[in-house]
């Protein structure tokens, strides 16, 4: 039985509403959200409402997160900063997000978001972040968290590293405060923030053939 205009209209409109109202019930407030995340046994990040749960991630992943932790922590050992993992929350206020980047460096006194007892504290000053990419993520570090992190007012160096090849992308902020990219590949030295590091030591023992093959058996399970 064909319809009327009229009550395809109709149908629209309910379907429109519900829709709408799905959207305000899965919305929460990042006061909330920094409630739920300071209980939580496992991370979520935060974008503009929406809780997103984090995966988890690859051997080879975390075998480039340590590497680079350790390459940049020996860089600072006489500096005044500090390199922390992928536990230390980052909050970007001009994108209402706060996410979890795989290594962070602050030099100087650490700021945070407003801190309440029982909130997850959020640092807002980082100077150096670093993300680890896996296929499941490089179109979204590379595009719209890349842009988000490019507008926090202190950071001076967002760094991409590939779990693919041996490749580095830096976006390094300059004296008129514009970022200029930079591509690393195999036997070059790549400087991030005032470290120089060969990238055989980031590199060193990463098989990316186990990468290829453990990406594989996820995506069949």
């Amino acid at each position: 039985m064909a319809t009327t205009k009229e009550e395809r209209e109709n149908r629209l409109r309910t379907k429109t509403a519900k829709k709408e109202k799905s959207n305000k019930s899965n919305f929460i407030s990042e006061d909330e959200y920094l409630k739920r995340e300071f209980l939580a046994e496992t991370k979520s990040e935060y974008h503009a409402g929406k809780v997103v749960a984090m995966a988890g991630a690859t051997y080879v992943h975390n075998l480039l997160v340590s590497r680079l932790i350790v390459q940049l922590s020996n860089c600072m050992e006489e500096k005044d900063c500090e390199v922390i993992n992928s536990d230390m929350l980052i909050h970007i206020p001009e994108c209402k997000k706060y996410v979890y980047p795989d290594v962070t460096v602050i030099c100087g006194k650490p700021e945070f978001a407003e801190k309440k007892k029982g909130r997850s504290e959020a640092l807002t000053n980082p100077q150096i972040v670093v993300e680890v990419l896996s296929k499941g993520t490089a179109e979204y570090d590379m595009g719209e968290k890349m842009i988000c992190y490019l507008k926090l007012k202190n950071l001076k160096q967002y760094v991409i590293v590939s779990s693919e090849r041996k490749s580095i992308i830096t976006y390094t902020k300059d004296k008129d405060g514009d970022f200029k990219v930079k591509t690393y590949s195999e036997n070059e030295d790549i400087l991030i923030g005032e470290c120089k590091i060969p990238i055989e030591k980031i590199y060193n023992k990463v098989g990316f053939e186990m990468e290829s093959k453990e990406e594989e058996n996820q995506e069949k399970e």
